[in-house]
């Protein structure tokens, strides 16, 4: 019996990336619930911690795991003869959607960042969340399945390997 689920390591990348979109959409929940809470609590530490979080996760974590996708994942697949051809204008858009994510990120942070040092009480994350959210929807429902399927067990290790350089600054 396992008491606890083990998160996927990097012989598991594309579990890897699913578990890091988990963690986004977690985030984008707390989010969520922000704005309700600092109108009735305003800038409580409950508040203060959980931006925190969610600052350092898409100041790192988010970062990387576009950089995973848009430097290993996604040129295997378009380089690969048998990636569906209605996929393919899809697959070119999500890297465009990376860079308006950022922007985005970059416009919410600032407010968060204001937030947590008690300038302001109002918030409103929403394009930001369903951004994500439909960004995610793509990803984990059409390209993350096909690409299991058709990398081999050799270029996921690739993928895998440069996802562990990646974090560990270039060190094997």
């Amino acid at each position: 019996m396992q008491l606890f689920s083990t998160a996927p390591s990097f012989d598991d990348p594309i579990g890897l990336l699913m578990a890091c979109h988990n963690r986004i959409l977690g985030h984008c929940e707390t989010l969520e619930r922000l704005p309700g809470h600092l109108s009735a609590h305003g800038s409580d530490d409950e508040v203060r911690q959980a931006i925190r979080r969610i600052l350092r996760y898409f100041h790192t974590a988010a970062r990387l795991h576009h950089a995973d996708e848009e430097e290993n994942l996604f040129p295997l697949l378009l380089a690969h003869v048998d990636f569906p051809f209605h996929l393919r204008a899809p697959l070119r858009d999500l890297a465009l959607q990376h860079r308006e994510l950022e922007a985005a990120w970059e416009d919410l942070a600032k407010d968060l960042e204001d937030v947590s040092m008690g300038h302001r009480r109002t918030l409103s994350p929403e394009r930001f969340i369903s951004m994500h959210r439909a960004h995610i929807a793509l990803e984990n429902d059409a390209i993350f399945p096909i690409a299991a399927r058709l990398l081999s067990v050799a270029i996921l290790d690739e993928i895998g390997s440069a996802m562990r350089m990646r974090r560990s600054g270039g060190k094997p």
